[in-house]
């Protein structure tokens, strides 16, 4: 199975709260990976690879077990990480 990481989309807070990572330790959903990609971007961008029969094995997709977004809706998410994440 899939470890749970606590993520919250319910509410603007929540989301700000992050995740658990893989040592159990919270982290922001909004840090860069390896490559300065937003860690939720990057997961986004994993899902979309996923189902192009792609599979990264540093980052699971999401949503998970649903289609990936599509381009813009992606780029919406990024853009909104860049601008500081208003409400």
């Amino acid at each position: 199975g899939v470890m749970p990481r606590k993520l919250d989309f319910s509410a603007y807070g929540s989301t700000n709260g992050g995740l658990w990572d893989l040592k159990g330790e919270r982290m922001s959903v909004v840090s860069k990976g390896k490559d300065g990609t937003p860690l939720l971007v990057a997961a986004l961008l994993a899902r979309q690879k996923e189902e192009a029969g792609q599979i990264d094995p540093e980052a699971r997709g999401m949503p998970l077990g649903l289609p990936a977004l599509t381009a813009l809706q992606v780029q919406i998410v990024e853009s909104w990480v860049a601008q500081g994440r208003p409400q």
